[in-house]
């Protein structure tokens, strides 16, 4: 006769092994540790210390002075602040579809070969610019604005001997167009694998059923993969948002925030000078503060509104 198991017994043979478990867990947050102070010496004492420092007046070397919400309400006073948020609007505005369109549209022609090798040397091809340093590939672009450049050149093949002769980098109507649109054809590795991962992950029975309704592949891209693809669209949208308004390399090394005063200028720019060109570190810190609540919310407000809801896909 089979012996049936009691629900006692088994506790009794699980009990030994709780404190080995409890042991191992107690390890394992051991281990832990030192992650957890580098993290926080390393990335939450420094946002603290910019927080408390935002209501300070400190120059950098000298004691810090408490001086409450001046460097808030000066920042908001400041006509050059308010510059630079103009310029980061108009960045985005440009520069964040820029950067999610094309980066889309190439993940969708690649994902449609047919050959699986294809695919891969294509994506390799694509990604292989991340390797080349940042600040080497704003350089490049420095040159190719330059007169005579290779952007002056190509005017010139096409035809444009007028636009040819632009200083497009020292020009107050021209610097900033010029800094958004560096970068073609702005098509961004990291976008497009996330996209070409999400179209990955989209189910071969769907594209099936479209394809038999009898779906062309503008209606497949907009009726199918795009609401399907929502979330990949939510998760750039966010970064993108925080990586135009932490915009400082480009104008430094190419313009430093002119032609004039502050043509040029970003947010990020303006705190950077204050602090290192005029030892305004507490000012410089206030600002920090008000980039950070500005892309919080930015950030709060499209992770609550921004759908992804997969069954928002239309019937094709």
């Amino acid at each position: 006769m089979a012996q049936v198991a009691m629900p006692g017994a088994r506790r009794r043979q699980v009990e030994p092994d709780a404190p080995h478990a409890q042991k191992t867990e107690r390890a394992a947050y051991l281990f832990l540790l030192p992650a957890f102070a580098f993290v926080g010496a390393l990335s939450y004492y420094p946002a603290v210390r910019a927080l408390v420092g935002a209501f300070t007046s400190w120059n950098g070397v000298s004691a810090a002075h408490w001086v409450g919400f001046a460097n808030f309400t000066a920042a908001f006073h400041s006509g050059e602040f308010g510059v630079s948020v103009v310029h980061v609007l108009i960045w985005a505005a440009i520069g964040i579809p820029l950067g999610l369109i094309p980066s889309f549209l190439v993940a969708e022609a690649i994902f449609r070969l047919s050959s699986r090798r294809a695919q891969y040397w294509y994506r390799t091809l694509f990604i292989l610019p991340v390797v080349l340093p940042g600040v080497v590939g704003i350089l490049i672009w420095y040159f190719f604005y330059e007169p005579g450049g290779i952007v002056d050149t190509l005017l010139k093949a096409l035809g444009f001997t007028k636009f040819a002769e632009l200083p497009w980098l020292g020009d107050m109507h021209t610097a900033l167009g010029s800094l958004i649109f560096m970068g073609f054809p702005w098509i961004a590795a990291f976008n497009l694998l996330i996209y070409y991962a999400g179209l990955q992950g989209i189910s071969s029975e769907i594209f099936d059923a479209a394809s038999v309704d009898g779906c062309t592949w503008f209606q497949r891209i907009v009726r199918v993969d795009i609401p399907l693809l929502m979330a990949q669209t939510k998760l750039l949208l966010v970064l993108s948002v925080i990586g135009v308004g932490q915009i400082l390399v480009q104008p430094l090394l190419m313009t430093n925030g002119g032609p004039g005063i502050d043509t040029t200028m970003t947010p990020v720019l303006y705190m950077y000078q204050q602090a290192i060109d005029y030892d305004r570190y507490g000012y410089s810190m206030g600002v920090a503060f008000i980039l950070f609540l500005a892309l919080m919310v930015l950030t709060i407000i499209n992770m609550k509104y921004f759908r992804t809801d997969a069954n928002t896909t239309s019937n094709p």
